[in-house]
């Protein structure tokens, strides 16, 4: 969601850009926000979702200042945000800004205003480039709970060939 940090793995980022939407897509677990576009603040900001329809990742809207897209985002679900690295109260808001700095860079900044968990608005900033390779299906091999099976057989199967 909103506040996009890099993480151990699987944070690569794919951006879609229609006339009408963006959606960005984060290679774990596959979240994808689809954020409506605007002409402007006042715009977005009258076209907000009905707070009962509480989405995932928040109820993101955007639009373009000068070559800078603006993507506002609140009502973010507290499930959601309790996984989160960057903590945000029910109350709070993310404004994001991804501005092209170069043909192979995007700056990408937020600003967490929520004074319920912060004595004031704070920014953080980073860099995206391209990737170099594709993003994979985000799935568990099941590792974790079959690796002794697939062992113990293999070590079977082995021992069985040995004795004949």
């Amino acid at each position: 969601g909103p506040g996009m940090l890099s993480t151990l793995y699987n944070s690569s980022y794919q951006f879609v850009q229609t006339d009408d939407y963006v959606m960005i897509m984060v290679e774990m677990v596959h979240d994808a926000r689809i954020i409506p576009l605007f002409e402007n603040a006042e715009e977005a900001r009258a076209n907000r979702r009905p707070e009962k329809l509480q989405q995932w990742l928040g109820d993101s809207v955007g639009w373009y200042e000068n070559n800078t897209l603006i993507v506002e985002t609140v009502n973010i679900n507290p499930l959601q945000m309790g996984q989160s690295a960057v903590p945000i109260s029910p109350d709070g808001r993310f404004i994001e800004k991804f501005s092209r700095y170069a043909d192979d860079e995007i700056i990408y900044q937020f600003t967490v205003d929520d004074s319920n968990l912060y004595s004031q608005p704070w920014t953080a900033e980073l860099s995206y480039y391209p990737l170099e390779g594709s993003i994979y299906e985000y799935a568990c091999h099941e590792g974790n709970y079959s690796m002794p099976g697939i062992l113990a057989g293999a070590r079977r199967l082995e021992r069985e060939q040995a004795a004949n």
